[in-house]
Formats: structure tokens, C-alpha cells, sequence
């Protein structure tokens, strides 16, 4: 089997890195911290415009509290909706196989979403400058990299289904209907997580 770095096969060849992957075992402590990584990158991202207005002010506390909350649904993720989706994929012919689909979560979400959550804290850093210094430049860049986010979540979206149809050994059609039924729950999840947080901050 050829070796390839799974952070960049992901992106172009989904299928392939899902059919790779699934020979192999994936370590468990690595896992658990990309799923806590990619939950706080995640939460940042998903946090209410009033917290990230108080962070362009220099109060970082109501974001950070959103941040570390929202860390550990990661774990809820690869642990929970693994295990659940795993279970579905069975309902719809799959094979049900929740180890396959754990993979997918780390694979096809975790390691594209850290690049992307990774990129959209850069953006946020490249925005705070622009309030500071109202140069052209700037506001360009930041633009530009929103729309270009927007464009690569599309494509995140499209490699997780590819990678869980792979993994259930379903079609992708089938694969579409359990992943909107998922994305209703995670955008449930951290909803929850952004009023747990501001109840914290009072």
C-alpha cells in the first residue's frame, strides 16, 4: 500500500484515503486530542457576534469560556455520533460497522475541519487588525478568505460523505440522507454549547 500523508490525501482523493485508512488502526490518545482540538476550533467558529465583538475589544473571556466548552464536544462527536451514525448506516444497507466510522469522523471531519477552523482564526486575527488599521489590504484579504472558507466547507461536507459512504459500503445518496440528519444534530449541539457558555458568563 502506498503511503501517503492523510492531512493532504483527504482533500484530493477522499475515496482512496477512506480505503486506506480502514486497513489500518488509528491511535487513540492522537484521536482524542484532534476531536477536543477540532471541538474548540469548532465553537469559536459557531460563537454568537456579541462574543466575538467583546474579543475585538481586548474582553478574549466570554470567547475563551465558548472555546473550552465547546472542546469537549469533539469527544461527544467521534464517541457519540460515530457510534450512532455507525449504527444508522446499518438502517440504510450499510454494513454498520461503528470503527469504520469512527475513522470517517477523525479522517474526513476532524483533520480537514482543524485546517479550516485553523484558517478561520487566522481571519478573525486578520480582522481585529482591520478595526485597527482600516487599510484596503486587509479588508480584501479577510473577504476573500471568508469566501473561500464558505467554499471549502462545501468541499469538507462533500468529503465526509464520500468517506462515510465508503466506510458503511453504501450509496451516496443513502450516505446524504443520514449526514443532513447529522448536521441538524451538531448544529443542535453547539447551539447548546454557546447558551451554556453565556449562562456562564452570566
Amino acid at each position: 500500500m502506498k503511503q501517503t500523508n492523510p492531512w493532504l490525501a483527504i482533500w484530493v482523493a477522499p475515496r482512496q484515503t477512506m480505503k486506506d485508512t480502514l486497513k489500518s488502526d488509528i491511535h487513540k490518545q492522537a484521536t482524542l486530542i484532534l476531536s477536543i482540538i477540532f471541538g474548540g476550533l469548532t465553537s469559536f467558529w459557531f460563537s454568537r457576534s456579541e462574543t466575538l465583538l467583546l474579543a475585538s475589544t481586548g474582553n478574549f473571556l466570554p470567547l475563551v469560556i465558548t472555546i473550552i466548552i465547546g472542546a469537549f464536544t469533539g469527544p461527544i462527536l467521534y464517541y457519540g455520533f460515530s457510534f450512532a451514525f455507525g449504527h444508522v448506516g446499518g438502517w440504510y444497507g450499510g454494513n454498520g460497522d461503528v470503527k469504520a466510522t469512527r475513522k470517517v469522523f477523525v479522517y474526513a471531519l476532524f483533520m480537514p475541519g482543524i485546517f479550516v477552523g485553523l484558517i478561520n482564526l487566522i481571519l478573525f486575527g486578520l480582522a481585529l487588525l482591520t478595526l485597527q488599521a482600516q487599510t484596503p489590504i486587509l479588508r480584501t484579504i479577510v473577504s476573500f478568505g471568508s469566501v473561500m472558507i464558505d467554499l471549502t466547507v462545501v468541499w469538507v461536507f462533500a468529503i465526509f460523505l464520500i468517506a462515510y459512504s465508503e466506510a458503511q459500503k453504501i450509496g451516496i445518496l443513502k450516505a446524504l440522507l443520514v449526514i443532513i440528519a447529522m448536521i441538524g444534530c451538531l448544529a443542535g449541539l453547539y447551539i447548546v454549547v454557546d447558551l451554556l457558555a453565556h449562562l456562564l458568563i452570566g
